[in-house]
């Protein structure tokens, strides 16, 4: 009984220390606030005004590849939602990478959740469907301690009721993508995943996450590696894009 009632007392206890000692400020306006990105910032973030082709980067319905770019190895689409040229939201992606800050995706895939069901319903039609991260090298991973993809995606995953499959791994260190121009995103990245041993994605419909998308040439990598192994449909789905 005592425990039952000390609880939340304890509770309280612990998140006024750690606000007093250690204060949460967004990332974004950088004000004291309870959360990594405050109310008045989820308001005004950039949105994208379009979708594009993955592929050519144009103008694209629903974020569809064009048919012209389609082949069989080619992702089938790609969705993002906030424009990563807007400072806030490129602020709140690399103030959460780089400051080790996880909670700052949770945030942000809580934002795009209920945008994916009510915007983008076609993305969630397939059966059976399941959302896949973007693996980091094992060394990236062991420095930051986290994958924020994997992050994005077990949050997506209690939201949109769809299970997690990570099926693909790093099989070489590449350079940051953001230093890199075109050309050598495309040879950095070429060769850099394979499937997990023991994975089966033959018949799959897969959604590939990740927090922003460039070019497109990690994202386009890694659904080829999906695709050949037998994947039926493989979508791209980020937070931002560049």
């Amino acid at each position: 009984m005592y425990q039952t009632l000390l609880k939340p007392l304890f509770a309280d206890v612990k998140t006024f220390v750690l606000d007093t000692l250690f204060p949460i400020h967004c990332l974004a306006c950088e004000k004291e606030n309870r959360e990594f990105i405050c109310v008045d910032c989820k308001m005004w973030l950039k949105k994208l005004e379009f979708q594009r082709c993955v592929v050519c980067q144009k103008q694209a319905a629903f974020g569809k590849t064009h048919p012209g770019c389609m082949t069989p190895r080619c992702a089938d689409g790609l969705i993002g939602f906030y424009d990563y040229h807007d400072k806030k939201v490129a602020q709140i992606i690399i103030k959460g990478k780089y400051n080790f800050l996880p909670s700052a995706f949770r945030s942000l895939a809580e934002l795009i959740a209920p945008k994916i069901s009510a915007d983008h319903p076609h993305l969630l039609s397939a059966t059976p469907l399941a959302l896949s991260p973007i693996p980091l090298h094992t060394s990236r991973h062991r420095w930051r301690g986290f994958n924020q993809a994997e992050i994005l995606c077990r949050t997506l995953s209690a939201q949109l009721n769809l299970p997690i499959a990570e099926v693909l791994q790093r099989q070489k260190a590449t350079q940051i993508q953001k230093d890199l121009k075109k050309d050598q995103r495309l040879k950095n990245v070429r060769g850099a995943f394979k499937l997990k041993p023991g994975a089966n994605v033959d018949g799959q419909n897969l959604i590939l996450v990740d927090d922003v998308a460039t070019t497109g040439a990690t994202l386009l990598e890694a659904a080829g590696v999906l695709k050949r192994n037998g994947a039926k449909s493989v979508w791209c789905l980020t937070v931002a894009r560049d």
